[in-house]
């Protein structure tokens, strides 16, 4: 599969290993929408840029742009605890293959104003309790062939996870931080 998460944004904006996950982070009863965060995105920081359009079914649209590569994929917001997680898949509509699985990348996020943080699950935390086989409770995670840290846990199970764990924790990668460049006419689903 194309590394089509290679980024579900900033600090996910590499070739390094991800953390994919085989089941969403939402619920079809916990999917949100926000307005605030259609537009234009830059992370001068990383030299990337998203632009971030209404999809259909309150979802969005992401295309993204990063030195290396650029794609599309689909994002759904969903609240869980007192954080608000993006969800990205690859882009619905597109027929992968019957070999091809659509996985799922979170990012923790924060706006404020024209100021977008997104926080993904830290792939050096997790890797390293894979191959020291250190259990992660609540979770079930293996490396793929590609080194990728895949989590086989139901939407439930990654949903408690993600609530129990600390905002500041190691568990959380670096946050990269957008700042909006234009807006785009704000719609609701």
């Amino acid at each position: 599969m194309k590394r089509l998460l290679t980024v579900a944004f900033a600090s996910l904006l590499s070739p390094a290993c991800l953390v994919l996950s085989l089941n969403p982070s939402y619920e079809d009863d916990t999917i949100g929408w926000d307005p605030s965060l259609l537009g234009l995105w830059q992370d001068a920081d990383d030299r990337s840029s998203m632009e971030i359009e209404r999809g259909e079914w309150k979802s969005y649209r992401i295309k993204y742009v990063h030195p290396i590569e650029s794609g599309t994929v689909t994002g759904y917001l969903t609240a869980i605890g007192d954080d608000r997680f993006l969800d990205v898949m690859p882009a619905r509509g597109e027929d992968r293959g019957s070999f091809l699985i659509p996985v799922h990348a979170m990012v923790r996020l924060q706006l404020d104003g024209d100021r977008l943080e997104l926080t993904p699950v830290s792939y050096d935390w997790m890797s390293e309790r894979v191959r020291s086989r250190t259990r992660i409770p609540g979770l079930h995670v293996t490396l793929d062939q590609k080194e990728n840290a895949l989590i086989a846990s139901s939407t439930a199970e990654l949903r408690a996870w993600l609530r129990k764990q600390p905002r500041d924790g190691p568990m959380f990668g670096a946050a990269a931080t957008f700042h909006r460049r234009s807006a785009v006419a704000r719609a609701t689903p």
